[in-house]
């Protein structure tokens, strides 16, 4: 057999192959022996037509097996002859048996990426350790202390900062109403009636808030908001917008005393003390969490920045197909209109492409670790697998494993639990310096 090799961009490789005469007519004898053998022919008894009427009436479907036989056969020796990390068979063209009896063809397949590892022995990383804080803890006190809250109206003042407002408002540009005027802009930027409005800056639109502190009660404003340029809602960006409002009431919260008694309610049998201990426990083991997780993403930074190589344009586009339906998913989520999408086509496509390769490059990576530290996964390891993601899809495992099998999943899987163990090791080889703190700015001479 010759085979002719020839690299291509994007890890396509051509293999020119041609088997000889002497393999394809024995094959061909093979392969018309089969047929004469189970074919049936009116006449003659199985296996007794003459060989020379089988291979006149079944000359085509004897050729089509014959073919489809030597080239799964020859494409794999050349393969194994020519050591090809082969991921997958792009397509076969140029098929022919000749004059000659010379089997020809021409097959592209898509390869691994060619790269040589770094040393990933220690990997140097500035990493913090976030300390939990009583200031820590209080905000999450706090949050459990908010659905116990009461409001209070105000009576004997004007609106101010941190006040709860209770508000009717319509926006306008041009003298048209929001609501029409851009249709695809939020509800609560079109206008709301006897809605309850935090007031500080951040509320609503930036400046909103600011124009109603010292309203008086049943007192209405008219005030004009400049957007910026790059304000996230792409149709209001640059608009000026032309707002009317009634202040109805003005409420101050008030928030209950972290005691025995209302921690008892929130945590049956716990003390006030007792909530605080757990709230700190959990802090700080999210902190760890963070802080394994900051080393892991170390670790893949490292390793993206020092190896550059080429990547199958196949599986880009496929993982990157798949990264779009997850920002379009989560933007819809976010209630961004189909328009604001298509208006940065552009830049989702690029940031899509962008993330695309930089996740295929990052699982070869892993997987070549995986193989180069003899890394394995066992049953268990599977089985582990499938049960955490039956639970976390909320679907019976028998289910799950027919759907696998069905889709030939067990292969991703197991390649999705290998990469996973090489970032384990690549994380517990990350050398964590503590980030360098501010500098002081000097004091007043």
């Amino acid at each position: 057999m010759n085979v002719l090799v020839e690299n291509q961009p994007n890890c396509l490789v051509s293999l020119q192959v041609e088997l000889p005469a002497d393999r394809v007519t024995r094959e061909w004898q093979t392969v018309a022996e089969q047929f004469q053998r189970n074919v049936r022919i009116p006449g003659y008894r199985p296996g007794k037509a003459p060989k020379s009427l089988v291979d006149t009436r079944f000359a085509k479907d004897i050729k089509e097996e014959l073919t489809n036989r030597l080239l799964r056969e020859s494409l794999n020796e050349a393969i194994k002859e020519k050591n090809i990390q082969v991921i997958s068979v792009s397509q076969v063209e140029n098929v022919e048996i000749g004059a000659d009896n010379v089997l020809r063809y021409r097959a592209t397949v898509v390869t691994a990426p060619d790269f040589e590892l770094p040393d990933y022995s220690s990997i140097p990383a500035e990493i913090a350790l976030e300390e939990v804080n009583d200031e820590h803890i209080q905000r999450w006190v706090d949050q459990l202390r908010e659905p116990h809250a009461t409001y209070t109206p105000v009576e004997d003042r004007a609106l101010a900062f941190g006040d709860y407002a209770v508000v009717s408002y319509e926006g306008k540009i041009d003298g048209t109403p929001l609501a029409e005027a851009i249709p695809t802009s939020p509800q609560q930027l079109q206008g709301r009636r006897n809605a309850w409005i935090f007031i500080d800056e951040k509320s609503l639109l930036p400046g909103f808030c600011a124009a109603l502190v010292g309203q008086n009660v049943n007192e209405e404003r008219t005030f004009s908001l400049e957007l910026p340029a790059d304000f996230p809602i792409a149709d209001l960006a640059g608009k000026k917008v032309d707002y009317t409002v009634t202040l109805h009431g003005i409420n101050s919260k008030s928030l209950p005393e972290f005691t025995d008694e209302l921690a008892a309610k929130l945590d049956p049998g716990s003390t006030a003390e007792q909530v605080r201990t757990k709230i700190r426990e959990q802090l700080e083991q999210l902190a760890q969490n963070q802080f394994e997780s900051n080393k892991r993403q170390a670790a893949v930074k490292y390793l993206l920045s020092n190896v550059e190589c080429e990547l199958p344009a196949n599986i880009v586009e496929r993982e990157m197909a798949g990264i779009l339906k997850e920002i379009v998913r989560e933007n819809q989520g976010r209630g961004v209109s189909d328009e604001e999408l298509r208006n940065h086509q552009d830049e989702l496509l690029g940031a899509a492409q962008q993330s695309a390769r930089d996740r295929v490059r990052t699982n070869f990576l892993l997987l070549r670790i995986a193989e180069k530290e003899k890394i394995e996964v066992g049953e268990q390891d599977i089985a582990q697998r499938v049960y955490e993601m039956a639970a976390r899809y909320e679907i019976p495992v028998k289910k799950l494993i027919k759907d696998l099998q069905r889709r030939d999943g067990f292969g991703p899987l197991r390649e999705q639990i290998l990469a996973g163990k090489a970032l384990d090791l690549l994380a517990a080889n990350v050398t964590v310096t503590q980030p360098a703190a501010p500098a002081e700015a000097p004091a007043n001479a």
